[in-house]
């Protein structure tokens, strides 16, 4: 087949029946020989993209009559010579990205967000390998956490899978983080219905799923709260064994004391949250109307220790 457009200067391109192409979008250079006596023209003409390279699996055919068209918009001016086949198969070329190498990415982006912490990681999801269009450059894999606080629970964690620099497919894990905190654990056995006091405890490390229901109790969040059930000798408290009363509602007035060693000062405030004993919320100053954060020590009193926050 011959299709000739008669301009200025000159560029004969001798189109394939088939090819296999690398990278997100086809090139002419990957689907046709481009010849001509202008060096300059002719790579300009070889590097001009035809649209999408078809996805793993799949294939894509590009008519000549088509390539002509588009080579004579993208660079007008130039004599365009179009021979071989009347259209070429285009299929791509694949390479695979087996699932250990998703599952590695996300580990290591969740040991760099965790760095520091003890911690134990289980893989929910299953995962399967995957196939991408080979690019141009190596395939990048990497997960991204941003600067997202991870806690104890489930993660879900986006591994992305970017071909010649260009987001190709994001696949999610699922995880189980479990992470090693202090916690309080009971001395002695308790009977359901005992208020927990501080002869009762000791503080242990123990791992935690962060599952509902489940997470750890500092003492100074314990005490004072009804065991709902009967509990064993050296368990850890969590929020299900305990009944906890809200002794602060949201919008209560009661003295924010500030200690720095020695010296104790006290200021009126306001709860911005309803609180259990020994939990921190934010409480407003009345007259600077300045938020800070504090213990709730009793209904009337919430704690700042200068010291001890260093």
């Amino acid at each position: 087949m011959l299709l000739t457009l008669l301009l200025v200067g000159g560029v004969k391109i001798t189109l394939h029946g088939e090819a296999t192409v690398r990278g997100t979008e086809i090139s002419l250079a990957q689907v046709a020989t481009v010849e001509g006596d202008d060096a300059a023209e002719v790579e300009r003409v070889r590097s001009l993209k035809l649209g999408y390279a078809p996805a793993p699996g799949y294939s894509r055919t590009l008519a000549a009559p088509r390539v002509s068209a588009d080579v004579a918009r993208l660079v007008p001016g130039i004599a365009i010579e179009v021979k071989g086949a009347l259209a070429c198969r285009v299929t791509p070329q694949v390479e695979r990205i087996g699932a250990a190498a998703i599952e590695t990415a996300a580990r290591a982006e969740m040991s760099r967000a965790l760095k520091g912490s003890e911690f134990e990681l289980a893989l929910n999801t299953t995962l399967a390998d995957l196939e991408v269009p080979a690019g141009n450059a190596p395939v990048e894999v990497r997960a991204v956490l941003g600067d997202n606080v991870l806690r104890a629970g489930p993660v879900n964690v986006p591994v992305r899978v970017s071909v010649d620099g260009t987001l190709y497919r994001t696949v999610w894990t699922n995880w189980r983080l479990s992470m090693w905190e202090d916690a309080s654990v009971l001395k002695r056995e308790v009977a359901a219905g005992e208020t927990i006091t501080l002869d009762m405890l000791e503080r242990k490390r123990v791992l935690s799923s962060g599952a509902a229901g489940e997470s750890t109790l500092a003492a100074g969040l314990a005490l004072g709260a009804k065991t709902r059930r009967d509990l064993p000798v050296g368990h850890a408290l969590r929020e299900s064994d305990v009944l906890r009363t809200v002794i602060v509602k949201r919008g209560d007035t009661l003295f924010l004391e500030v200690r720095r060693g020695s010296i104790h000062a006290r200021v009126a405030a306001v709860a911005e949250q309803d609180a259990h004993p020994g939990e921190r919320i934010k409480v407003t100053l009345t007259e600077s109307k300045r938020t800070l954060a504090a213990t709730v020590v009793s209904r009337e009193l919430a704690l700042i220790d200068l010291e001890s926050n260093g």
